[in-house]
């Protein structure tokens, strides 16, 4: 039943990966070099008005808001496809009393914060993207999102490594080295 679940999340996750790309591709514009990450990593209100101005005149605002409602589902699918993936590598690669599995037996939960901390990022960048360059942009808004996707980026860099380090650790069992 894991390898199911984990199947349905590795299929699902990278069909919406691929959308996103597309969504997004008019986001990026000179000055906003990574398209929607560039502006969930702004932090500061300019640099988000500047973001948004750039594609306010690119006449792309519409594409942020597309990604963002596109997004709503992978927020769900790329954490699920984590934790599973976690949980498949803790049972079948990494031996239990090893520290290895320990630490992964935790980050695979907290994998699973992706999804609050992406819905909260999401949610102040689409409020930030409607209310255009012509409103004041709140630089707590804007500091709250990057705080965001900064744990959110964090937790899949860790969880990245981690697999990495099972996937080594089992090779080198299986290998008998």
């Amino acid at each position: 039943m894991r390898l199911l679940g984990w199947l349905f999340w590795a299929t699902l996750s990278p069909i919406l990966f691929i959308q996103l790309l597309g969504i997004g591709a008019p986001l990026e514009q000179p000055g906003v070099p990574w398209g929607i990450v560039s502006l969930e990593l702004a932090f500061t209100a300019s640099r988000a008005s500047e973001i948004l101005g750039i594609w306010k005149s690119a006449g792309v605002s519409e594409s942020a808001l597309v990604s963002l409602g596109v997004d709503g589902a992978f927020l769900v699918a790329y954490p699920m496809l984590l934790f599973t993936s976690l949980r498949l590598l803790l049972t079948h690669a990494v031996p239990t009393p090893a520290p290895l599995h320990q630490t992964g037996a935790r980050l695979a939960w907290a994998t699973l914060a992706c999804i609050p901390l992406d819905a909260l990022e999401n949610l102040l960048l689409w409020r930030l993207v409607v209310r255009g360059v012509a409103q004041d942009v709140s630089s707590s808004t804007v500091l709250l999102a990057g705080i965001a996707a900064s744990l959110k980026f964090f937790l899949i860099a860790a969880a990245i490594v981690w697999m990495v380090a099972a996937l080594l650790q089992w090779r080198r069992a299986r290998s008998g080295a």
